[in-house]
């Protein structure tokens, strides 16, 4: 809700509130700008997020909610991939994948979502997460998802930064969806690519 200092209205984060409804979308990404860093301001950033349609400033303010940080940033900003905008939802996973260690546990939840999209996008944010911290997430999927498109993107990123660990679940991967031999061929180019980047294997 706004408060009112000396008759103008402002939002808790001391912004005046006709920056963040103005039509000039300068002035909104100013205000955007203005509330990052304060851990109070993360649920106004959101609800501007889920009315913003400039692209600049939906930027502003995912930054703003990436400067904040924390588990409970990242479980706000986990939600809008629930939302069907693919902008909204693109600018999601990035600030999922630039908040790290903090939203792991909120990434590992959607990992078991019932929605595929859902764990599809999830999958998409360990592509920026150090190798190991990925290959963990990226094996459970390999082992046990029955969604073919989600295995497909997980096989994808294994591709780009799996480890060893991941050798013998991308080739049970080709068993369990015999019937899929793009995913197949998908599975051993990653065997391939993982393989070639650690000298250490034959």
């Amino acid at each position: 809700m706004p408060l009112v200092r000396g008759g103008v209205a402002t939002s808790p984060g001391g912004v005046p509130r006709e920056q963040l409804d103005s039509t000039d979308a300068g002035q909104r990404r100013r205000a955007a700008k203005a509330l990052a860093g304060g851990r109070g301001n993360a649920p106004l950033l959101v609800s501007c997020l889920g009315v913003e349609t400039d692209a600049n400033v939906r930027a502003a303010l995912f930054a703003g909610l990436v400067s904040i940080g924390g588990e409970a940033v990242a479980a706000r900003i986990a939600a809008l991939l629930r939302i069907g905008d693919p902008g909204l939802r693109g600018g999601a996973v990035k600030a999922l994948q630039q908040l790290g260690d903090a939203a792991e546990p909120v990434v590992d939840a959607l990992l078991r979502d019932v929605d595929a999209d859902l764990r599809l996008l999830a999958v998409e944010v360990t592509r920026a997460w150090p190798a190991e911290v990925a290959a963990v997430r990226l094996l459970r999927v390999i082992e046990d998802d029955t969604h073919v498109n989600v295995c497909a993107a997980a096989v994808d990123v294994a591709a780009e930064v799996g480890t060893p660990a991941l050798l013998g679940a991308l080739a049970r991967l080709r068993l369990r969806f015999a019937g899929e031999p793009f995913l197949a061929f998908a599975a051993e180019v990653a065997r391939a690519r993982i393989r070639a980047s650690d000298r250490r294997l034959p």
